[in-house]
């Protein structure tokens, strides 16, 4: 795949400060560390309310820098990590998830006022996305419901995610995972069931060119048990 260009014509934009190319990047060696400082600056330029942050469910759950990291989780934490280690982020943690925000001053003023009980990040914190947030990819689905991923499985479910439509992934996962029945192979099959049964040119998954169709329904009388 090669990048199209920028479009012509009007076209959103992101400020970056220019400490972070002429200080931030010079210092960092990994391609996964830019790619999480990047990336996690681009999500809090969207985002309104102060202070703001990224928990690390979101980022594992971001379609754009999952793709980037080859869906690789350890590759996400290794480059948060460094990102940290260098001083582009900095990390709070909970007893849920971890939190992160840009190195700035109204970050470092926020975490002083952790530290020193004043804000506290359960309830006191208050960030509003720039956009809805969209349902998880399906390398989070499997992540959640079965395990770590591995680069065979990560190609069967990258082609997985190009036949079926989105929810209709989520549902097999929902439905491998009530059944106690945790594996790809289960959730393959519940898919594969549900392409034998809606064949009509209304239901099917459409080709890239073409426009996803709304389908709605459950798949629990699809999925059967062993």
């Amino acid at each position: 795949m090669k990048f199209a260009g920028i479009p012509g014509g009007r076209v959103s934009v992101t400020s970056v400060p220019n400490v972070i190319f002429s200080e931030l990047l010079p210092l960092m060696d990994d391609a996964a560390q830019i790619l999480v400082t990047l990336h996690t600056f681009y999500l809090l330029s969207r985002k309104k309310g102060s202070p703001r942050y990224v928990t690390f469910q979101e980022l594992r759950g971001d379609r754009a820098l999952m793709q980037a990291l080859a869906y690789n989780t350890e590759d996400l934490k290794r480059g948060l990590a460094k990102a940290v280690a260098v001083g582009a982020l900095i990390q709070a943690e909970t007893g849920e998830t971890d939190w992160y925000f840009f190195n700035t001053a109204e970050s470092r003023n926020a975490l002083e006022r952790i530290s020193s009980g004043e804000l506290r990040l359960a309830s006191d914190l208050r960030v509003t996305p720039g956009e809805s947030a969209e349902p998880p990819n399906i390398f989070v689905l499997y992540e959640q419901n079965i395990g770590p991923l591995t680069p065979m499985i990560a190609e069967e479910l990258k082609a997985a995610e190009e036949e079926y439509p989105p929810h209709i992934i989520l549902d097999a996962f929902r439905s491998a995972a009530e059944n106690n029945k945790r594996s790809w192979r289960y959730v393959n099959k519940i898919l594969l069931n549900w392409a034998r049964s809606n064949t009509d040119e209304k239901t099917r998954r459409p080709a890239a060119s073409e426009r996803r169709p709304s389908i709605t329904g459950k798949l629990a009388d699809v999925a059967k048990p062993k």
